[in-house]
């Protein structure tokens, strides 16, 4: 029959019109794994520049917790506080003063002991000789128990006023720590009142920095959506991801943790049903790109495109489907040779249908 060998032969080459995805096909790898790196690239470029914006508008002064926290303290309690803590500061400097003297006194001692000792010992074994033990040795024994015993009262002298001056320090700080749990019951309003303001002020930033993030992913979103099949379309895609990543990131840091859940729970369910919709009315009415495609996989794997039922390579130039009725095959009017029925070209002469 005519044309018979030349659908057979669609079994080996792509059945359907080519240059519907010319542009894709005759794409290099290369060069597709090029625009996907740089697009990859472009994202995180848009990204670090919006963080830069966001990052200015953090910078805004927000209310000063100090300030808040004194308006309702004391100025007296706060000397107060302030000149124990000095005193409490000057007690600890003397402590740590009279410790080295204890240890300069402790070296003076030690050596006033060693003296005796061999003082001692050398008027021991004079008498053991028989000597009368000289005016000097005596004088120098007289010398080191003097300086030994004068070393060891200004030790315990040094000793007693640290004890004193622990004692002072430890009122101090008593004193001290019932001054500050005051202060800190004075602050406790102004705290509160801070917190609020500073709510308020994280809300305001949020807001403004919702102000900036949302119109341009509204934007990308739109653009997306209205130019599917543009060729700028990587580019189109850097910009959504990048302002989607940092609206997440502003509702995440903005606004409560129980609000923020709600609200990325509400916004996975729209983009799932928004695809889901999508792909339900793919499914139902294709596009007529996806339609082709369609059609073309299902002549090129031999199952009928609308029912998917198996048809035989010893098909007529005009064969129908047995299962649904629908024309698989058919006559070209141009050239007489069997062409496709539900693809656009004829495989014979590329006549259009």
């Amino acid at each position: 029959m005519a044309g018979l060998g030349a659908l057979r032969m669609s079994k080996a080459i792509p059945l359907g019109c080519y240059h519907a995805k010319m542009s894709k096909a005759a794409t290099p790898r290369g060069m597709r794994w090029t625009i996907r790196l740089l697009s990859s690239l472009l994202f995180l470029l848009f990204a670090w520049l919006m963080s830069f914006v966001l990052d200015d508008i953090d910078d805004r002064p927000g209310p000063s917790r100090t300030d808040y926290s004194m308006r309702h303290v004391d100025d007296g309690l706060v000397e107060l506080i302030e000149e124990l803590e000095e005193k409490s500061r000057q007690r600890g400097f003397a402590v740590s003063r009279q410790r080295e003297i204890q240890a300069n006194l402790r070296a003076s001692m030690q050596v006033a002991r060693d003296t005796m000792e061999q003082m001692a010992e050398l008027h021991r074994l004079s008498l053991e000789s028989g000597i009368s033990p000289g005016e000097e040795q005596g004088k120098a024994l007289s010398d080191a128990q003097t300086r030994f015993i004068e070393s060891q009262t200004k030790f315990e002298t040094a000793n007693q006023q640290i004890a004193e001056l622990n004692a002072e320090v430890h009122s101090l700080k008593n004193e001290l720590a019932t001054n500050k749990d005051l202060l800190f019951e004075q602050q406790r309003p102004g705290n509160e009142e801070w917190e609020t303001d500073w709510s308020r002020h994280k809300l305001k930033l949020g807001g403004l920095k919702l102000g900036f993030v949302v119109p341009i992913f509204l934007f990308a979103a739109w653009i997306v959506a209205r130019r599917k099949d543009s060729a700028f379309r990587p580019i189109y895609m850097a910009l959504l991801l990048a302002a989607f990543w940092h609206l997440g990131g502003v509702m995440h840091e903005h606004f409560p943790a129980e609000y923020f859940k709600y609200i990325a729970i509400a916004a996975g369910i729209a983009i799932v049903l928004a695809f889901l919709v999508r792909t339900l009315k793919s499914a139902d009415k294709p596009r007529p790109d996806i339609l082709h495609k369609r059609r073309r996989e299902s002549y090129d794997n031999g199952i009928c495109p609308e029912c998917a039922y198996p048809f035989d390579d010893a098909h007529g130039d005009n064969h129908s489907c047995p299962s649904c009725g629908v024309s698989l095959f058919s006559t070209c009017s141009s050239c007489g040779g069997g062409r496709h029925s539900l693809l656009p070209f004829c495989i014979n002469c590329g006549d259009k249908n």
